[in-house]
This record gives structure tokens, sequence and C-alpha cells, in this order.
């Protein structure tokens, strides 16, 4: 039995134990599509991965949401919503328009430029926030935002902003094994416990397996459909959760910290470099705690899997503590403490790792 072998039978039997006969069978799904000779990332693209893996892992989790979902429909009464409503027909539209776009991207690298696909995003999400205004929130509890809510056009451009900002930084922050899955879990975790929508837990259920597949294996990345496609999906929760007042704006900044701080910490930094806040490189604090796991650990899809869990669950695994435990009610603005301190922490932690690491090709090149 080969070391691959051992993998697929390890998670075989973890999505057995978690989830049964389903999880088995999607964790099969997920190893076929990673053998798929499309959509190949070249090892160390990230700064992390040491191993070509596959970028179709936003497909196998949309293949797994529409092949459960369909079995829903199916075989019990459910009706999924696109049906019920035209509010989410719109939605899931745009989150299916993102997926494909990102998917584009994932077979055909550079099919599309940067500035085309964000102008392309800005078109899609601005017409469901134009179209759906009640998805934008009339207020979060900040004064100067507050007063530009309450200008409708306003709203709409500063909603959108939002919306395609968030997505790029779910783009971002997929790097480690478990970063941004874990943070999709927790998610979805916390949608289904408040909504207790089957499609949420549905979501959860591919987040999950995802996770446990990307944890041990590394073979997959979500690519950017999965980010696209997850991440619109998230937002698009949060901007209504906000606007309906069941979530708290300070209780979404700490769900979504990780990914938030870490768009605006590089954009900051690679402007103070002189470089294009856009231009990728391999200095987030994932490729700062990867680095330092990796001179300690023998095992590289360990350090990586650590990397991603310990983070996603630090940040948005601990908002998910406190919310099961009702530490403080989820409209409570008392959650923006919560993301200082993640804050204050992701500060700590990216400079200390950063002290003594080598200067990463990305960076030589911009004090060059």
């Amino acid at each position: 039995m080969t070391k691959d072998d051992i993998k697929i039978l390890l998670m075989c039997i973890v999505a057995s134990v978690t989830y049964g006969l389903a999880g088995v069978g999607a964790i099969l799904l997920m190893t076929l599509l990673s053998s798929f000779a499309l959509g190949r990332d070249a090892a160390a693209k990230h700064g992390i991965s040491t191993t070509e893996s596959s970028r179709l892992g936003g497909l196998a989790i949309f293949l797994v949401v529409v092949v459960y979902l369909g079995g829903l429909t199916l075989f019990s009464h459910y009706t999924p919503g696109v049906v019920r409503e035209e509010r989410e027909l719109w939605f899931w539209s745009v989150v299916f328009i993102c997926t494909c776009l990102g998917l584009a991207e994932d077979i055909k690298p550079d099919f599309l430029t940067p500035a085309v696909r964000l102008l392309l995003k800005f078109a899609v999400l601005g017409g469901l926030l134009w179209v759906w205004p009640t998805f934008i929130p009339q207020q979060i509890g900040i004064s100067i935002v507050d007063w530009m809510l309450a200008i409708p056009v306003l709203a709409w451009l500063l909603g959108t902003i939002f919306y395609v900002g968030f997505i790029n930084a779910f783009n971002m922050a997929d790097g480690a094994n478990g970063l941004v899955p874990g943070i999709a879990t927790v998610c979805f975790a916390i949608f289904f416990l408040e909504y207790g929508r089957p499609s949420d837990g549905v979501l959860m259920f591919a987040c999950t397996i995802f996770l446990i597949f990307n944890l041990i294996s590394g073979w997959f990345f979500l690519g950017d459909a999965g980010s696209y496609g997850l991440g619109s999906i998230i937002a698009g929760y949060g901007l209504y959760g906000v606007s309906t007042g069941q979530f708290s704006a300070g209780f979404m900044a700490a769900l979504l910290a990780y990914p938030c701080l870490d768009l605006v910490i590089s954009v900051s930094r690679r402007l103070l470099q002189g470089r294009s806040p856009f231009s990728p490189d391999n200095d987030h604090l994932h490729n700062r705690i990867h680095s330092q796991l990796r001179n300690r650990l023998r095992s590289k899809v360990l350090a990586n899997s650590l990397t991603g869990l310990s983070i996603s669950m630090a940040t948005s695994g601990l908002v998910l503590i406190g919310y099961v435990n009702n530490w403080l009610p989820a409209d409570s603005n008392d959650w923006l403490f919560v993301f200082i301190a993640q804050s204050l922490a992701y500060g700590g932690v990216f400079y200390l790792t950063g002290r003594g690491r080598p200067l990463t090709e990305a960076q030589t090149q911009a004090q060059a």
C-alpha cells in the first residue's frame, strides 16, 4: 500500500465517522477530481505547498453541493430556495456566475486579465445589490459609515466595494491547507445553527469534507472557483444578516477577521514597498507561520496543514466557540472588541514570525 493509498483510506475513515457513506462518496469524488491533469498548480506557487496540486477544489465542492441538493429535492419534500423566492434565484445566480468566473481562471490561467475579472465582479455583485438593496445594512454602528449608508447611491457603492473586496480577500488567503476551507466550514456551521436551512447544512457538509481532504492529502486548493463562489455566499449572508439585525457588524468582522486583515495588511505592505497593491508575494502571515513550522517539523504536509488549521481555528473557530456557548449575542456590537484583539494578535504574530526569516524572491525584487 502506497503513501497515497494510506491517505485515501484515512480520509475515508474520518469522513465515514463524520458523515457516513455520504462522506465517503464525497471523498472518492474529490480524489477522482484531484487526479485530473486539468487545472494543475505548480509546486510552491503559494510559497507553502511543495507538490503540484489541483486548483479544482471549488469545482469539487460545487459538484458535492449540487448532487446532495439534487438528492434532497428528489427524495424528500425539500424545495430549493431558487424555486421558492425570486431573491434566492438572483442571489444564487450571482454565486454561480462568480464560481464560473473563477473556474475559467483555474482551467486557463490569465484567461481574463485581473482588471477584467475585477470589473465583471463589480458589475455582477453591484447588479445584485442594486436589484435587492435590502442586502445592504442601513447602519453598522459607526457614525460616518451610517451617514453614508443613509444615502442610497453611496450605500450601494460601499456595499459593492465591500462585496468585491471580500471575495478578493478570500481568494488572497487561499494558500495553506485548511485555512480558507476551515473559515468557510465555521461560517456555514454558524449559518446553519442560526437559520436551520438545508442548503446551509449541505454547504457545511461539503466544506467539512473538503477540509478533511485538504488537511490530510494537500492535493487540492480551493482555486478561484472555490474562493469566488464561497466568498460570494459568505459575504452575501453576512451583509444580509447584518441588514436584518441577526448579526452585528462586529460579529461578522470577528468571524472573518483573517481574510480581511490579511487583505488590508498585504495591500498596505506592498504600497509601502512601492509596488502594486495587487502584485502577488509570499509574505502573508500564513507564509510566515508556515516558515517557522517547516523548520521544526519533518512532515511538509503537516507543517502546511497545521498552518491553515491553527489560523482558521484561532480566528473563526474562536468565534464559533463563543457563539455556541453564548459568550455574547450574535447581534452584540461587543464582538468588535474581539476583532480588535484579533487585530493586535495578527500584528504581534506577524512581527514575531518574520524575525530571522529569509527574504522571499518577491521581497528581494521589491527592494532591488
